[in-house]
């Protein structure tokens, strides 16, 4: 009996192993967290990055006719140069697009835009990343579609390629 008590650790050991192990290669390999979409976005006012007047995503959204597209960029973001070609051809095919400067500062954000053109209609910075825990981002870039009565349509994970800029523009006219 004494013997039988002794492997009870081994064995308790040998079942978490096991959970922890089953659990590690049958997660997902993209994170995606899409809790908001169907809700409205969060209100939360920031400084425009041109002009410094407060403003927030529900009040511009209501400014356009159609959905808008809120994408969250920053500077010191690699992929976020990437997609920037397919945020210009969004805009030029009509897309209102509205920047969020996630972490970074006003004058590295309006730097940025000057070296590579400006894709956004407004742009509001997020400097200290509150909006951004608002809208539970998981990284930069992520991009939203927001209707004009401020709920979110739908949400991209990363940057955006052709395929992903042609469904959002398939979305929004």
């Amino acid at each position: 009996m004494k013997r039988l008590l002794a492997f009870i650790p081994l064995i308790v050991l040998a079942a978490l192993v096991g959970v922890f192990g089953y659990f590690n290669f049958h997660k997902k390999t993209e994170y995606q967290p899409r809790e908001l979409v169907g809700q409205p976005v969060p209100i939360r006012a920031l400084p425009d990055l041109k002009t410094a007047e407060l403003r927030d995503l529900k009040t511009i959204a209501a400014t356009y006719d159609k959905p808008i597209v809120v994408n969250i960029f920053a500077s010191w973001c690699t992929p976020c140069l990437a997609e920037h070609p397919f945020l210009l051809d969004m805009k030029s095919k009509g897309a209102v697009i509205i920047g969020i400067a996630y972490k970074d500062t006003p004058v590295n954000s309006l730097n940025y835009l000057v070296k590579h053109r400006d894709p956004y209609a407004v742009v509001i910075s997020d400097e200290p990343g509150d909006m951004g825990l608002d809208l539970g981002i998981s990284g930069v870039p992520e991009t939203y579609i927001v209707h004009p009565d401020g709920v979110i349509i739908d949400k991209v994970t990363g940057p955006l390629d052709q395929q992903r800029a042609d469904e959002l523009m398939t979305k929004i006219n």
